[in-house]
């Protein structure tokens, strides 16, 4: 059985489409949890209505604590086999989870992850991720090598003894790069499947979309965790990992506005002196492409 994890706030406009894609499975042995994160508007009221039209759905009602918050509640009540998570206003394909149950039992795998396709109001667009199968060094390569394996936790299927000793990060965001690189690591085999079965909506209105805020900090945090683990427990990726960090900080400080630059002083110095204190690396040592390098240095220029 596959204990299917929907945190849900807010998105009484998606929700319906979230819950029947997921019924709707080729694979049935599901139990699916429906996690009413205090949830303001009418998703409460709709998620009772889902439980009651499929005795596979259970709801927790909670006071709202943030979408790690949720997943880490539906974790301690999963019975499944197998753990998965659907963020409320996404959906995915009728043959996602029999397609990655096959081959996790083919690979005799721990987790399973597969490809996505970001929609966007005016389009859809499938990322282009290489068939894989492999130990955990083989992975985290991939992650730092341009996002080869998403770190998101939704286009993932885990045996459920991969969440025994892990759990989300309350009151971060960015919280999948907080996990994934610790579930990949202590994974004994990991396959990814190229065909793309998870639609991701693309918002205006979320977090990872919106102007910057202080919480946006969290990003840096999170992918300089993974660096430090990598320096700490694979040296030969640490390099790659680092490079990859750097990047994420040249895309955060150019969420600041120019016009707030000010009020986020203390934010843009500290990103802006990552930057600069790491050029020489970016020249010279990272494995970065020729074309990113001068990027890299035309941004600092304008910072």
């Amino acid at each position: 059985m596959i204990s299917v994890i929907v945190p849900v706030y807010q998105v009484e406009e998606y929700l319906d489409q979230c819950v029947k894609s997921i019924i709707n499975q080729s694979f049935n042995e599901l139990e699916i949890i429906l996690v009413d994160d205090g949830s303001p508007d009418n998703c409460p009221i709709m998620c009772d209505k889902w439980a009651e039209r499929d005795e596979r759905i259970k709801v927790i009602h909670k006071l709202n604590g943030g979408l790690s918050d949720a997943r880490n509640a539906g974790i301690q009540i999963a019975k499944g086999d197998f753990i998965a998570f659907v963020d409320s206003d996404d959906w995915i394909a009728p043959n996602m989870y029999q397609m990655m149950v096959d081959a996790i039992e083919k690979e005799n795998a721990d987790i399973c992850a597969c490809g996505i396709i970001v929609s966007h109001p005016e389009n859809e667009k499938a990322l282009n991720i290489p068939e894989v199968v492999g130990d955990s060094k083989m992975i985290l390569e991939l992650i730092y090598n341009d996002t080869q394996y998403p770190v998101a936790a939704w286009n993932k299927l885990y045996r459920r003894e991969c969440w025994e000793n892990f759990r989300f990060h309350n009151g971060k965001i960015c919280e999948d790069a907080f996990t994934t690189y610790l579930l990949v690591d202590h994974a004994k085999k990991i396959v990814q499947i190229s065909e793309p079965l998870y639609y991701y909506r693309i918002r205006s209105n979320s977090i990872m979309t919106s102007e910057f805020s202080h919480k946006r900090m969290d990003e840096e945090e999170a992918w300089r965790c993974n660096y430090e683990y990598m320096k700490a427990h694979y040296p030969s990726i640490a390099g790659k990992a680092f490079g990859f960090y750097l990047q994420k900080v040249n895309i955060l400080i150019h969420t600041i506005p120019v016009k707030e630059r000010e009020i986020y002083k203390k934010e843009y110095e500290y990103l802006r002196n990552i930057l600069k204190r790491n050029i020489w690396f970016v020249l010279f040592k990272s494995k970065m492409s020729f074309k990113y390098r001068i990027k890299f240095v035309l941004d600092l220029i304008q910072l």
